[in-house]
């Protein structure tokens, strides 16, 4: 009834390729290369060790501009922000003053006006003491302070000089007005004072005044204990 089925057939495996390999011709010996390679261990020993000196400071160096890199990087950056900071304060103030300003232009902020405090009188008690001071505008000239008139006192005030006063020539200097001279554009009659001419002491000189002081104060001393 049933046909057998058919024996499958593989491939057969493929065929390796031979390797050619190239014939050594000949084999020398080389006595000064046997002789190198076992003479120069200590040699070949330094050169790792400098190789190994230099690949760390290679290295080194590399660690130090990359850590040079990122502290540069920070400090730009604190800059910056340092630098936003100050602009924003500076825009903030700009604003306050073009505020203020505004204000003023507008009318609306005329200051505070105080009229000088003069010509008045306080009082001032402390435990026992009753103290009254006045306060009142005075000039300043060379003759002294004067009270400075009102303008009622300018306006009736005459030309002519009363009964009771005495003529500025006239007037006997008081306090530190005495021994000073009247400035005039004349210069003076009497003869100029000569200034004291300053002399130094040479070393002698300074040595006996030193032993002079000395004894003075050791008679001093010996008064004092007597």
């Amino acid at each position: 009834m049933f046909s057998r089925p058919r024996a499958k057939v593989t491939a057969p495996p493929p065929r390796k390729k031979r390797k050619v390999a190239s014939a050594i011709e000949e084999i020398t010996f080389d006595p000064s290369a046997r002789e190198d390679y076992l003479s120069g261990f200590h040699k070949r020993k330094l050169q790792r060790i400098k190789h190994a000196k230099e690949e760390a400071t290679k290295r080194e160096r590399e660690e130090k501009l990359a850590a040079r890199k990122i502290l540069r990087e920070g400090r730009k950056a604190d800059l910056e922000k340092h630098v936003e900071a100050v602009n924003s304060m500076l825009r903030e103030q700009d604003g306050e003053l073009s505020d203020s300003s505004e204000n003023l232009e507008g009318g609306q902020w005329d200051g505070i006006a105080e009229d000088p405090v003069v010509n008045h009188e306080d009082e001032y008690v402390d435990d026992d003491r009753f103290t009254t001071v006045t306060v009142e505008a005075v000039d300043v000239s060379r003759d002294g302070l004067h009270k400075v008139a009102g303008e009622d006192d300018e306006s009736g005030a005459s030309g002519t000089e009363g009964p009771d006063e005495e003529p500025p020539g006239d007037r006997k200097p008081t306090g530190s007005q005495k021994g000073r001279r009247t400035w005039t554009k004349e210069p003076p009659n009497g003869p100029k004072k000569k200034k004291k001419k300053f002399k130094y002491e040479s070393k002698a000189e300074r040595k006996v005044t030193r032993y002079k002081e000395r004894s003075g104060n050791r008679d001093k001393a010996k008064a004092r204990k007597t």
